[in-house]
C-alpha cells in the first residue's frame, strides 16, 4: 500500500524541470536538490547545479534535514559508449526530526516514479556522498 500512497505532491513546474533535467545530456555533472515544503505538502527545487562536482553539491546540503538529490552526468563505458545516468540519492541524516524523515520517506517513491528512475540510493551522513560512492553504485 505504501508504494501507491502519495504524501507530498509534485507540482507541474517541478515535473517540467525534472523532464528537462532527464533529457539534458550534459557532459558535466548536473544536480538538483529537492526539498519538501511542509506547509504546502509539495516537493520543490531548492537548488540546481549545471556544471558541478559532487563536493559542491554535498557542501550545499543541510546537516540536520533530509533532501533528495538528483544527479545526471556523462559516463564513458569501457567500450567507448557514452551514457547519461540519472540517479536519486535520498539524504536522511541521523538525528533529524522523525516527522521530517517520515515525510521524505513517504514521498520518495512518488519522486522515483515521476522521474522513471531505476537507480536510487539512501545515505545517512554527508561524508558518504563522494564520487567514489556514486561510481560504486553504477
Amino acid at each position: 500500500m505504501s508504494a501507491s500512497m502519495t504524501i507530498c505532491s509534485i507540482p507541474d513546474d517541478l515535473k517540467k524541470t525534472l523532464k528537462e533535467f532527464r533529457f539534458a545530456k550534459s557532459s558535466q555533472m548536473m544536480a538538483i536538490i529537492v526539498k519538501i515544503d511542509k506547509e504546502a505538502q509539495q516537493l520543490k527545487v531548492e537548488e540546481t547545479f549545471d556544471d558541478c562536482s559532487i563536493d559542491e553539491v554535498r557542501d550545499e546540503l543541510p546537516q540536520q534535514q533530509p533532501r533528495f538529490i538528483l544527479l545526471s552526468f556523462a559516463k564513458t563505458h569501457s567500450d567507448g559508449r557514452v551514457s547519461y545516468p540519472m540517479l536519486l540519492i535520498f539524504y536522511s541524516p541521523i538525528g533529524c526530526s522523525p516527522d521530517l524523515q517520515m515525510l521524505y520517506a513517504g514521498s520518495r517513491n512518488n519522486l522515483v516514479q515521476e522521474c522513471e528512475l531505476t537507480k536510487n540510493f539512501e545515505i545517512r551522513e554527508l561524508e558518504e556522498l563522494t564520487q567514489e560512492y556514486i561510481d560504486s553504485k553504477l
